[in-house]
């Protein structure tokens, strides 16, 4: 689990789903063969945002109101991902 959404969010953006919404919203496309960015490679700008999400990034869930009360997953060819949960 992650502290906060923003952790969270980072992890999510790192990935190739997270790299791909990056490229759908007008971000330059990644490089043919991408070397995939270490979460604290990161800004704040490259996380993807949510409106629809209650923790303002896509990917991101809260699950509890612990010290590591976040959690991030995608869905990778119709199987959940889960990339981080932390205690």
């Amino acid at each position: 689990r992650y502290a906060t959404a923003e952790e969270g969010a980072r992890a999510y953006a790192a990935t190739p789903e997270g790299i791909a919404d990056l490229a759908a919203r007008d971000a330059p496309p990644p490089p043919p063969q991408p070397q995939l960015p270490s979460n604290s490679e990161l800004s704040s700008s490259e996380l993807i945002r949510s409106e629809r999400s209650s923790t303002g990034f896509k990917g991101v869930y809260k699950v509890s109101s612990g010290a590591t009360p976040y959690y991030a997953k995608v869905y990778r060819k119709g199987t959940t991902v889960i990339l981080g949960r932390y205690a």
